[in-house]
């Protein structure tokens, strides 16, 4: 197997190579989810997928890719990264799909890196990736390539730095997963999630038209003391404590915003407490 240096380093810009024109030829290290839905993506936008690798395939086809994607589990992407170094051919865009890790975890492979990871959850193998956000974070002058294959992703780039990746990733488990794992305490409540969905999606909407503090409802918006100990005395007591954070978050929303007054947010502030230590 021929093996191909890699001579270009980011601190020599002179030195830097020019990315790859359209069509790419790509290969994907990692045939899941997040993988196989970059690769349908990338085929529908015209590009030639040349592999979608698993761990005990061949790595030899990366020496023909002039972008390789980097789609396995966060533990693996350094040493997938250095297969790809010792493999790959000079010039070729390589980049990882993981929302926390930066572009260090790539130093092996040269100058034309990427963190390219798509702010949705991928539940299959073939999800369309239209009107997806992806954080981006790649040297300045890799922006504008970037941006134009996020765009062949059907996405929209957010550039994010290497310092802020972390907040960002953070950003989306909150949102996401945090938001996952409430629906499944309120639909144990109910016997069943059907009922909170139609919920959950007209809350969306109203985020999305008004901005989370005037889309805010419910008990600690108002003030509402009686009905929060309502919940509070009847909820089971292992979901006392989410409970009590969560209204916490959103008293503190509500005061921000000017929505909620300081007797009326004291109120509150007090009823919860006392939840907080029965």
């Amino acid at each position: 197997m021929q093996q191909h240096p890699r001579p270009f380093s980011a601190e020599h810009p002179s030195l830097r190579p020019l990315p790859p024109q359209r069509p790419f030829d790509v290969v994907v290290v990692g045939a899941g989810r997040v993988g196989g839905s970059f690769a349908r993506a990338l085929e529908r936008a015209g590009h030639r997928v040349l592999g979608e690798l698993r761990r005990d395939d061949d790595p030899g086809v990366i020496a023909d890719a002039n972008v390789v994607v980097i789609a396995v589990p966060d533990d693996e992407i350094r040493q997938a990264a250095g297969v790809v170094a010792r493999v790959g051919r000079p010039g070729a865009v390589v980049m990882h799909t993981c929302g926390l890790a930066g572009l260090d975890v790539l130093e092996a492979c040269g100058a034309l890196v990427a963190a390219v990871h798509p702010a949705v959850p991928v539940a299959t193998n073939n999800q369309p990736l239209e009107g997806t956000v992806f954080g981006v974070t790649c040297p300045d002058d890799l922006r504008a390539w970037c941006a134009g294959f996020v765009g062949d992703l059907g996405g929209q780039a957010l550039f994010i730095s290497e310092e802020q990746r972390p907040l960002y990733h953070a950003a989306l488990v909150m949102s996401s997963n945090f938001t996952v794992a409430l629906a499944g305490d309120a639909a144990r409540l109910l016997g069943g999630h059907d009922l909170i969905v139609p919920l959950m999606r007209a809350t969306v909407d109203n985020i999305q038209r008004l901005g989370p503090a005037a889309a805010l409802t419910g008990p600690v918006v108002r003030g509402d003391v009686g009905t929060l100990r309502a919940h509070l005395a009847a909820l089971p007591v292992d979901l006392i404590e989410p409970y009590v954070a969560n209204a916490r978050r959103a008293l503190a929303l509500a005061v921000e915003s000017g929505r909620l007054g300081p007797e009326a947010a004291e109120r509150v502030r007090e009823a919860l407490e006392e939840a907080a230590h029965r």
